[in-house]
């Protein structure tokens, strides 16, 4: 399986190193605008091919698929010409910029019979995989709620950045900041809430102080979103307020809830109590460390065999991809999953832009 990357930023170091580890894939070709990025990537680790021109790159490592990492605004055009090409996409979150573009671009793959598939990786992750396992299997009974949290730190290793740089290309963004993440916890959310039809209500808050005068401080810091289907509800919130910064995902069933956190990699089931007055409260509480300490012991296990990667979601998903494009199994993420994103993603930053007339300010 011959790999090619396009673009080579932050995450791109992550894509090749994931794709490396896989026994049967090779990254033949990294590309960039820019020769220094292209070059740095290819010595780092090994790839013989080196482009700034994606077309040159397509025509001579032609590559069986490519993973396009690029700013989001670059990637429907790109797709088109790899498409063109005969190559299969890994598309990095968020899929595309709006809905329009993600329909063009998954009815050009359909008619072309090739597969791309939407870089949701958090979906791949061990917990979210156990949480969703325990649903299916109804452990929880029907879902009546969920709740999905995303923290992101503003000054962090990526937030850094975009907020020095008030030409970054997040800040072009219709959504700014949030839309470049917010599909991460829409997709948790979606992948336990089937139904094309999602009601959507949203609203965005600027919570930081303004320090710069210019467009870094106009974008929503914070999201809160509601969505609902006929049986289910679920809330949303993105947020750079909240400490500690993490990513978890709570499910409320009729039969019991349970919490993945994808931070700690732990579930965690919320059993609650069937004793009287005040030995439930004990009850309750030893059955809550009860689950740490069995999720603790996991991890602890987990780490000594060496199984505690930062990426596993997004190793499982290249592998399960490239296993659905050779025919070993289906494919990980549909399409039509990456279209129900895009949708409530364009739902949520509407929504926000209708609500703005209330800001959140400190």
């Amino acid at each position: 399986m011959k790999i090619a990357i396009v673009g080579c930023g932050q995450i791109a170091d992550a894509h090749i190193q994931e794709v490396q580890k896989i026994p049967n894939a090779v990254v033949v070709g990294v590309c960039d605008l820019s020769i220094h990025l292209a070059r740095q990537a290819a010595l780092r680790y090994q790839v013989q091919g080196c482009y700034t021109d994606i077309k040159l790159m397509l025509k001579e490592v032609q590559p069986d698929v490519v993973h396009i990492t690029t700013p989001p605004a670059s990637h429907a055009p790109l797709a088109k010409i790899v498409l063109s090409y005969g190559s299969h996409i890994y598309m990095e979150k968020p899929f595309t910029v709006n809905l329009s573009e993600a329909q063009d671009i998954v009815a050009m793959a359909t008619a072309t019979g090739k597969l791309i598939c939407a870089g949701h990786n958090y979906m791949y992750d061990p917990a979210y995989l156990r949480l969703l396992a325990a649903c299916r299997e109804k452990k929880l009974g029907d879902i009546v709620h969920l709740i999905s949290v995303m923290g992101y730190n503003l000054f962090g290793p990526f937030g850094s950045v975009s907020m020095g740089d008030p030409l970054h290309w997040l800040h072009r963004l219709p959504g700014g900041l949030a839309q470049n993440n917010i599909s991460h916890p829409i997709s948790l959310i979606l992948g336990l809430m089937p139904g094309d039809t999602i009601a959507v209500s949203a609203r965005g808050y600027r919570l930081r102080k303004e320090r710069f005068q210019d467009i870094r401080d106009n974008f929503f810091d914070e999201i809160r979103a509601n969505l609902s289907t006929d049986s289910t509800t679920a809330h949303l919130v993105f947020t750079s307020k909240v400490r500690p910064v993490q990513t978890c995902v709570t499910v409320y069933g009729a039969q019991g809830a349970a919490c993945a956190s994808l931070d700690s990699r732990t579930l965690r089931y919320i059993k609650g109590s069937n004793l009287p007055g005040p030995f439930a409260k004990v009850q309750w509480s030893y059955l809550d460390a009860k689950e740490a300490v069995r999720e603790f012991m996991g991890n602890v296990g987990n780490m000594a065999k060496a199984r505690l990667h930062y990426f596993s979601g997004m190793h499982e998903l290249f592998t399960q991809f490239y296993a659905a494009i050779e025919g070993r199994q289906k494919m990980p993420i549909q399409m039509s999953e990456a279209l129900r994103v895009t949708a409530v993603m364009d739902d949520i930053v509407r929504e926000c832009k209708k609500n703005d007339g209330e800001k959140g300010r400190q």
